[in-house]
């Protein structure tokens, strides 16, 4: 048994490189419209999706377009008379000014995919950063792709936040037509309808979840094992936690509020295993980097990849 779940995860990571490599090409088209050809973002749509074939090429050459021309930035908020007007009037921000917050992005993806064809969802919600916290509010958009809803977030996709609070302008593809059971770690939906779960978690069961970015299908966490429930200890008073990486960084470090715990690792089949005693932890933080050479000294740089709780 435990070697079809290897054979079925390894497939998966085959699959999911298989993938990229097949939109390659939809992104390359992608990123060579330039909006100044375009007086519309839907006049923009249509001439960027007239040779694709595919419904899903559709809404990843869209995904990928206001990925790589909208930026993070808080802009003045328009007045509107309706939703439906206040949704349109942050698209053309978006659209005219390169630039804008999660709605802009979101009601620019529906107005453009809309524009092709696409049946495609508004969803509000809460983003979660932590897994004691609530979370922000956010938004983000569900397309439908051969009959069923494909979740994604083009603003997480599009950049990621630093350890100093900047944006940094990077695409990152995990945040298109992500599984659902990994995408609600951190996005909850104001209409539980949009965790596309059967049955949809209640808060306190998303608490128990992990958060990680899943955003770079290369070097971010892609799954976890324990998921869904927090890390116990084993009957040798250890906890082992499984993440999947498909380029795992060369130094993994655990830490509690600045303080480094010691653990052993131990990398198999696309999955990277750390084994630590859990010392009173109520959550246990994981970071990736590497050593690098600066000013003739070895120093360690890493980022925070992932933050999971602890029983």
């Amino acid at each position: 048994m435990k070697q079809i779940l290897i054979v079925i995860q390894l497939t998966f990571l085959a699959l999911a490189a298989q993938a990229q490599s097949e939109y390659a090409a939809v992104d390359a088209r992608a990123r060579s419209f330039q909006k100044s050809s375009y007086k519309s973002p839907e006049a923009l749509a249509v001439a960027l999706c007239k040779d694709l074939k595919s419904d899903s090429e559709k809404a990843r050459a869209i995904f990928t377009w206001i990925a790589t021309n909208v930026r993070y930035k808080a802009v003045s908020d328009p007045s509107a008379n309706s939703q439906k007007e206040y949704g349109e009037k942050l698209a053309l921000q978006a659209y005219r000014g390169g630039k804008g917050v999660c709605m802009h992005y979101a009601y620019l993806y529906k107005t453009m995919a809309e524009a092709v064809g696409l049946e495609c969802v508004f969803i509000g919600g809460k983003s979660r950063r932590d897994v004691r916290g609530s979370g922000g509010s956010h938004a983000w958009n569900a397309v439908k792709i051969k009959g069923k809803w494909a979740l994604l977030d083009v603003t997480w996709g599009a950049s990621f936040q630093d350890n100093k609070g900047v944006f940094q302008q990077v695409f990152r593809p995990g945040y298109i037509g992500t599984d659902p059971r990994i995408f609600i770690q951190n996005h909850i939906p104001d209409e539980a309808k949009w965790q596309l779960l059967d049955p949809p978690l209640d808060k306190t069961q998303i608490q128990q979840y992990p958060v990680f970015d899943y955003g770079d299908l290369q070097h971010d966490i892609q799954d976890a094992e324990p998921f869904g429930t927090p890390l116990t200890k084993g009957p040798d008073g250890y906890i082992t936690l499984k993440i999947k990486i498909l380029d795992p960084p060369p130094i993994i470090q655990l830490e509690y509020k600045g303080r480094k715990i010691a653990s052993t690792r131990t990398d198999q089949n696309g999955w990277v295993s750390l084994r630590f005693k859990p010392q009173g932890l109520q959550e246990i933080e994981v970071w990736g980097g590497k050593q690098v050479q600066e000013k003739g000294k070895t120093l360690v740089r890493t980022n925070l990849m992932g933050v999971f709780p602890v029983d």
